[in-house]
């Protein structure tokens, strides 16, 4: 009865081998052969518009961001191209919503003929974590044998911290401080120039291009700070969040197979049907001499 158990055990842990086998040998690579296409993909969508050197998917979309509550006080029209705002036309008119109230409209634009941008830092840093994560699977070159399912794994782990942190630099944008703002490089390319009582900021969140006006606004000896935001949607952002989120559900189910794999080869089981094999080639060895 205990030999039938025995026999039985070493059965399961043998087709487990075999999982872990196919595992190794075919959904790893194609986990990461598809992988690459999409991080290939998502890395040229984001490219730098002055970058003349690498290849782009990126199109310019034209963007015309509003606010359905308050859309007389700001309203703006962008041109997005790869990590780049590289046109835009803004028009602020506040009114009596600061004081001393703004009477006439501000109106400021970046010029295409400038060919000075607005750097999206978020969508940069979101590349730059993608390449990262292209650096890792050019790594995973090692033999595909259950000998390297540690290795695997950690591979695995890499590559997915760096697609979740390109996720989060667009789904959380940074809080700044109004002088941060006022200090951007990328306010000196509009033309006129923002007046220093007013602070712009264009950022992502998730598959919306926002963009914020900070306006001070002074009350006697008290003063504060009025703000006003629009927003558009932005499919390429949309299409890009999809494709993260299928990449790191095909990885992550892949990870946790190994992991219970790697639980089982350090189990009594698995060293049991391992001591048995070595066992019954020794016995065929020494059968054959």
């Amino acid at each position: 009865m205990e030999d039938e158990l025995q026999l039985e055990l070493i059965e399961e842990c043998n087709v487990l081998h075999r999982e872990l086998n196919d595992l190794m040998t075919n959904d790893f690579d194609r986990v990461l052969v598809e992988t690459t296409e999409i991080l290939k993909t998502s890395i040229r969508l984001l490219k730098r518009s002055d970058d003349p050197t690498e290849e782009t998917t990126a199109k310019p979309v034209l963007l015309s961001l509003t606010h359905p509550q308050n859309s007389e006080i700001l309203k703006c029209t962008v041109t997005l191209l790869g990590s780049d705002i590289t046109a835009a036309d803004v028009v602020y008119k506040a009114g009596t919503k600061v004081q001393p109230p703004m009477n006439n409209a501000f109106r400021t634009s970046i010029a295409t003929q400038q060919m000075k941008y607005w750097f999206l830092q978020q969508l940069h840093e979101c590349r730059q974590h993608l390449e990262r994560a292209f650096h890792y699977v050019e790594l995973t070159d090692f033999e595909r044998n259950i000998d390297q399912l540690y290795k695997a794994i950690q591979y695995l782990d890499l590559i997915i911290d760096c697609i979740n942190n390109a996720k989060d630099n667009i789904l959380l944008p940074k809080k700044k401080r109004i002088d941060d703002l006022r200090r951007n490089k990328n306010t000196s390319i509009f033309t006129p120039a923002i007046p220093e009582n007013i602070a712009f900021s264009f950022y992502i969140q998730g598959s919306k291009l926002s963009f914020a006006v900070y306006h001070t606004s002074v009350h006697g000896k008290a003063s504060g700070y009025f703000k006003h935001y629009i927003e558009a949607n932005v499919p390429t952002l949309a299409d890009l969040l999809n494709q993260l989120s299928y990449m790191l559900l095909q990885l992550q189910q892949l990870r946790d197979k190994l992991r219970i794999f790697d639980e089982y080869q350090n189990g009594s089981d698995w060293k049991l049907m391992a001591g048995k094999q070595k066992q019954d080639s020794i016995g065929d060895l020494m059968t054959a001499f």
